[in-house]
């Protein structure tokens, strides 16, 4: 899967721009705060219907303006498929568009344009709490797994259901709680064997590319979950009168997280920037490679955004010689610094497509 071509319409800070793909490396190449990053976004836009910087579709909107708009011409199985979304300001309304047919649930378009987005904000999955790295991995999972994603959008609709119960003044229905309970855990140990089968070989493919860039230390992922230790329904029932005292659903999983360890420490509290910048890069990679395999060698898009940042001289080229592998298909790296990528596709005799960043304006260099 490649995308030809791309139009964006006063999304974020730009105005109005379009241009051709290469369907091997662009790099976007410009100041800071011309655009690049948002070129990025439209492009997740168009496989996530949202922005991956802002999730209030009011915010992308560029300042002054009512609405935006975003369309792709992507090469997807060698048919020719044109994508759109389109928000106003005015309605709220929001349409998405696949060859000029309207999607009735946006849910129905996930996963058909795979994507992987690196951006210095990931520091977050490291640094903020589990929501973060939950949201990471349930969108990794969810571009291959469509039963993956129907089930979670049923937890959470049961999930809210129970938490509503649970806030009500007039008391709480027995009966109808312990319904929820029963359809929540069935949903809920589903949900839990996906994930624990994914952070499984999500921790390999990482340890596994994190060598290449550094053998100072060992990376691993570890899944941390209530179901770990126990049956869902047990646990449910087990802890009503604390729920219904928090007026909230204490265990499940959507309480789960994800730790990230060098050796036996938390990367959290022993990396460097460094460190974690690589660490960070090598899972994206092995997100990439999972996506590649279940959607039976179907390459996402691979977006990296200021892709040396926070890396030394020698880190850098390590990761770009991953990069630059046959594994990946359609790659688009932003810097501020043409020179530096040219010195290395010069010494591996590769090329890419640069492109000059303006406001307002992409032109081919």
């Amino acid at each position: 899967m490649k995308i030809k071509n791309i139009s964006i319409y006063n999304y974020r800070n730009i105005e109005e721009l379009s241009f051709d793909c290469n369907d091997s490396i662009n790099c976007l190449i410009g100041k800071n705060g011309v655009g690049k990053t948002n070129i990025l976004d439209a492009i997740y836009y168009l496989s996530f219907c949202k922005s991956n910087l802002l999730a209030n579709d009011a915010s992308n909107v560029r300042n002054g303006e009512n609405s935006f708009m975003i369309q792709g011409t992507y090469d997807v199985d060698s048919v020719q498929t044109k994508i759109s979304c389109a928000y106003n300001q005015t309605d709220k309304s929001k349409v998405i568009l696949c060859n000029e047919k309207k999607y009735s649930r946006f849910s129905d378009h996930i996963g058909l344009l795979p994507v992987v987005f690196v951006t210095p904000s990931d520091v977050a999955l490291i640094n903020e709490s589990g929501t973060e790295r939950r949201r990471f991995l349930d969108a990794f999972v969810s571009m291959y797994n469509r039963e993956y994603f129907n089930n979670l959008l049923i937890y959470n609709k049961l999930l809210a259901q129970r938490n509503a119960l649970l806030k009500q003044e007039s008391g709480v229905d027995e009966t109808y709680l312990s319904i929820l309970d029963e359809k929540l855990s069935v949903v809920g140990r589903a949900l839990y064997d996906e994930r624990k089968k994914a952070v499984a070989e999500l921790s390999e493919y990482t340890k596994s590319f994190y060598s290449e860039i550094s053998t100072a230390e060992e990376c691993s992922i570890q899944y941390s979950s209530q179901l770990n230790d126990g049956d869902m329904l047990t646990l449910l029932a087990k802890n009503h009168e604390r729920d219904k005292l928090l007026t909230y659903t204490t265990v499940g999983i959507h309480r789960d997280d994800l730790h990230f360890y060098f050796d036996d420490n938390l990367i959290k509290t022993v990396a460097s920037q460094g460190q974690k910048k690589s660490f960070l890069l090598a899972m994206k990679f092995a997100q990439y490679q999972l996506i590649t395999n279940y959607k039976n060698g179907e390459k996402p898009i691979l977006l990296l955004d200021d892709l040396f940042d926070k890396l030394d001289t020698d880190r850098a080229r390590k990761i770009f010689e991953i990069v630059e592998r046959q594994d990946f298909g359609q790659i688009f790296i932003t810097d501020t610094d043409k020179i530096l990528l040219q010195q290395v596709f010069a010494e591996r005799e590769h090329s890419g497509i640069f492109f000059r960043v303006e406001q307002g304006s992409v032109t081919k260099m």
